[in-house]
């Protein structure tokens, strides 16, 4: 990151210094700006490489919106919950043109690793599945840097108008550790890097909700791929105990340095916000939080067929590959999550069962 670049957070987060309490913000936001990758990126992807995913093909889209907008779910994703409670118009994805970006912007984008780009190529670890984009954390910063000049002109008009915006970090991580394994790195080697991952995070985001990952052993993506002979690999639920816990430790290194932050900077609402906890509870508990079960909680709702319904060779928005006839289920396309999980999710965040203090 640039001097200019850090510089700028370091503004941001003097001005968040003088938010109180969370009850206050929430009454007296008029924006959102959010960062992270395919769990909150509502459209960015799919203008950067169209052909590169299939979320911008139906069923993608179909449950609130009636077509694909960009974002991976079969709806709305947990940012848009939170937008709609404050209540503020959905927030537009940064790389669509057009947009009036007054009441906030997206940087997110789908696949956005926490790592910068060039720890990838020096590395040589290029996965050949899909190309990855230069659209980290640190870039995505620079993208919310050329905004700033448009959205305020003064260093008075800047404080007034983002000492009242959110500022999100919708979960990154993933990607990294995603990307690892593609490549034939082990788990040893993703545990090895998680306390780089989590610094990439915490050191530009005093000024966020910090979102931790979710439980990367409970995909149907990782299930399907790294499928094991030996049943004590499983857990109670059925997820893979060793992916499961480079989560585990990734949460843990977050939640550490949250709380560093928040004794450093009392005045500061630094918010960690768990991703983890609300999906283990909905998939050992499904029908107590509603939603439907086919054959198991782990399966995809939209997929090419296999026990978990994921297959790499027949992906959620190829053709001929159908969502479930009902998508109230916990998992959408295999790594994502469904409309009614973001909701949940995104409520848990706001009344402090799964955030803490609350957004």
């Amino acid at each position: 990151m640039g001097l200019v670049s850090a510089f700028l957070l370091i503004v941001i987060f003097t001005v968040l210094l003088h938010q109180v309490t969370s009850t206050t913000l929430q009454s007296s936001y008029n924006a959102i700006f959010n960062f992270g990758d395919q769990y909150s990126d509502t459209g960015n992807f799919v203008i950067l490489a169209p052909r590169a995913l299939f979320i911008g093909n139906s069923p993608y889209g179909e449950t609130d919106f009636n077509r694909p907008t960009g974002r991976a779910s079969n709806g709305r994703v947990v940012l848009d919950f939170i937008a709609q409670s404050i209540p503020l118009p959905l927030i537009p994805p940064y790389l669509a043109q057009g947009q009036d970006f007054s009441k906030g912007a997206n940087f997110a984008v789908a696949r956005a690793t926490a790592l910068d780009f060039v720890f990838y190529q020096k590395n040589n670890i290029i996965p050949t599945d899909l190309p990855l984009l230069n659209t980290s954390l640190s870039v995505q910063l620079g993208w919310f840097e050329n905004l700033m000049a448009s959205l305020c002109n003064t260093t008075d008009a800047c404080n007034l108008y983002f000492n009242r915006s959110l500022f999100l970090l919708g979960t990154i991580g993933v990607a990294d550790y995603f990307t690892f394994l593609a490549v034939g790195k082990t788990v040893d080697y993703c545990n090895s890097k998680v306390p780089d991952v989590v610094g990439s995070i915490t050191s530009v985001a005093k000024h966020m909700a910090l979102p931790g990952v979710v439980p990367i052993g409970c995909l149907p993506r990782i299930l399907t791929i790294y499928v094991s002979p030996n049943v004590s690999d499983y857990d109670s639920i059925g997820c893979l105990q060793i992916y499961n816990n480079i989560s585990q430790y990734h949460n843990r290194i977050l939640r550490v340095a949250v709380k560093q932050l928040q004794i450093e900077f009392p005045k500061a609402v630094i918010s960690y916000a768990d991703y983890y906890e609300p999906i283990t509870k909905f998939l050992a508990n499904p029908r107590l939080y509603g939603f439907t079960v086919n054959g198991s909680p782990l399966v995809a709702c939209c997929g090419g067929g296999g026990p978990y319904n994921y297959n790499a060779s027949a992906q959620c928005g190829q053709s001929g590959v159908a969502a479930c006839p009902d998508p109230s289920t916990v998992n959408w396309d295999g790594t994502v999550f469904t409309e009614k999980a973001n909701s949940i999710i995104a409520n848990g965040w706001r009344n402090g069962a799964f955030a803490s203090p609350p957004i």
